[in-house]
């Protein structure tokens, strides 16, 4: 009987227009919910409490960490690229509306742009793939839409596939109508400035500098690509990785940085959108991670409060055992839009 291998596709296997295979459709529930808090810590205040996020938002279900969201959709993309090598970049994600618990989310992901790299002696052939993701909950409703990068290697090392795509077309700004726009109309944002001290939009300065003094170690990041569905290899296999380590998926990095930014700004009531998330190196399991927060521009809101653009770099110091240990290297460059009250 032969043997059938199964397989993920190779840079040459990607066409231009291709709509991917279909993932499963995941219901979000109180068990997502709570591993994915035991792995972060994740201060953001509504999904943590029932009672006052029913006031805030007039829901009678929980609102899901965005973060979860993210990680999950993402998750649901890496059919595509299950040889990845590394993923170079996020862009233009918005979550256009809020998920709560008991929510489904569906994915759908389209191949909009090849890239070979140039081609090296003695360097294996590879190429980046831009997936245009769209997430649509239960109802049909379009909650998510953004592009990711990712760099995949070719079955033939010497091949030449003549994708010269230019990835530069794939915008890394949101327009401010898009980013308002997904703010969630029929919250009470009130209730976050009569109820906390702190920090509110009023308070926050443009041009305002935070370090989380705090560092925190990669824990769990096996778990993390397990509960997400995740299939790339290199996060599951060392012998996959060009390091001989398992590389750390980018949204456990990401999720570390969002959970250290409630620290510098525990009255964020969401996260909004993300210009642009761009990975620098790998991160390593049990690495040291630690965050710098710096607020660029602030967009009121009339009816009170408002956004407020971030970006956010993470410094990684490499744990005793991961390639280059002892040293420190930054591995995120992140753009991001917050809702405050």
């Amino acid at each position: 009987m032969n043997v059938i291998l199964v397989e993920g596709p190779y840079f040459e296997d990607f066409d231009i227009g291709e709509v991917l295979e279909s993932p499963p459709s995941i219901t979000l529930t109180d068990g997502f919910s709570a591993i994915h808090q035991a792995i972060f810590g994740d201060r953001l205040r509504l999904p943590l409490d029932q009672p006052f996020c029913k006031e805030v938002t007039g829901s009678e279900k929980v609102l899901v960490n965005p973060s979860m969201v993210i990680n999950v959709a993402i998750g649901q993309t890496t059919y595509a690229t299950q040889r990845v090598m590394g993923n170079l970049f996020y862009r233009g994600l918005v979550l256009k509306r809020q998920v709560y618990l008991g929510d489904t989310l569906s994915t759908t992901t389209k191949v909009v742009a090849l890239c070979q790299n140039r081609i090296k002696p003695g360097r294996k052939s590879s190429g980046m793939v831009v997936l245009e993701i769209q997430v649509r909950n239960q109802l049909g409703e379009e909650i998510l839409h953004f592009w990711r990068c990712a760099m995949v290697p070719c079955r033939d090392t010497e091949v030449d596939t003549g994708h010269r795509d230019d990835l530069n077309t794939i915008s890394p700004k949101i327009n401010q109508d898009a980013l308002i726009n997904a703010i969630p109309s029929l919250w009470n944002l009130n209730l976050f400035r009569q109820r906390f001290s702190g920090i509110h939009f009023d308070e926050i300065d443009e041009g305002a500098h935070y370090r989380v003094e705090a560092r925190e170690a990669v824990t769990c990041a096996l778990e993390l690509v397990r509960l997400t569905l995740n299939m790339a290899i290199t996060h599951t296999d060392p012998a996959a990785s060009v390091y001989g380590k398992r590389l750390v998926y980018g949204g456990h990095t990401i999720s570390v940085a969002a959970a250290q930014i409630m620290k510098a700004l525990p009255n964020v009531v969401t996260l909004i959108a993300w210009h642009h998330c761009n990975h620098l190196a790998p991160v390593f399991e049990h690495d040291m991670l630690q965050s710098e927060i710096f607020v660029d521009k602030k967009i009121p809101e009339k009816s009170g409060g408002g956004l407020v653009e971030l970006t956010v770099k993470v410094w990684a110091e490499r744990a005793e055992g991961n390639p280059d240990s002892g040293t420190s290297v930054q591995v995120l460059d992140w753009s991001l839009v917050v809702l405050m009250a």
